[in-house]
């Protein structure tokens, strides 16, 4: 990328699946890795809502096992003595312990990685200031089935990219996997037109649509 390419993409990201795929060791994602790798290159800018990070707490907390595979131990137990078992259950054992192994190691872990994380983002952490609580509280969509932290993710999203755009950038994207119901559409022509009007474009993934330099 030239000097005069250089002009970092600005991605306003909902952070909930990037951390997912990307702190979740069982289930990296190399495009999660590959946007990280941007953005700690200095490529795109990445602000990120403060209530994100929470939900990917939440979430990651949720998705690991809590019971240790002592349905697995107990069922193994029982077999035994009705006398059904007939499995090598020392190497079942093996599978067992590197998988509690793997759920212990990032539960040790991942709070860690979000905070360094977070310090890494630093001035990109967008926190609900009354400029976009103000926003929330006029935000007109096409429905109002959208819950509450919905709303005020896409508000601190909509409220930051419309000052990136006065400011002269003109890439803005905001990622997000896991929430359809923030993409905009021709079935939802008031979101569509926030989007627009805030010079954003909504993409499903982490993969950024190619530059026109790179396209040409």
């Amino acid at each position: 990328m030239t000097d005069s390419s250089r002009k970092a993409s600005k991605i306003l990201i909902r952070i909930r699946g990037f951390a997912v795929n990307y702190l979740g060791h069982a289930q990296r994602h190399r495009d999660a890795l590959a946007l990280n790798a941007r953005f700690r290159a200095g490529d795109i800018t990445l602000y990120v809502p403060y209530l994100c990070f929470q939900e990917a707490r939440n979430l990651i907390a949720k998705s690991l096992p809590s019971n240790r595979c002592t349905d697995l131990l107990d069922f193994h137990r029982y077999a035994v003595a009705a006398g059904t078992a007939s499995w090598a259950f020392d190497e079942v054992r093996k599978l067992l312990d590197a998988a509690v192994g793997e759920v212990s190691r990032t539960k040790a872990v991942y709070q860690r990685q979000l905070t360094d994380f977070a310090a890494t983002v630093g001035d990109g952490i967008l926190h609900g200031s009354k400029h976009v609580f103000d926003f929330l509280e006029a935000l007109d969509l096409d429905d109002d089935t959208l819950k509450y932290n919905d709303k005020l993710i896409l508000s601190s999203v909509l409220v930051r990219a419309r000052e990136l755009k006065a400011a002269g950038a003109d890439r803005l994207f905001f990622a997000s996997v896991d929430k359809s119901d923030l993409q905009p559409t021709a079935h939802r022509p008031k979101m569509t037109r926030h989007y627009n009007d805030a010079g954003l474009e909504f993409i499903p993934n982490f993969v950024l649509p190619a530059t026109p330099e790179a396209a040409g």
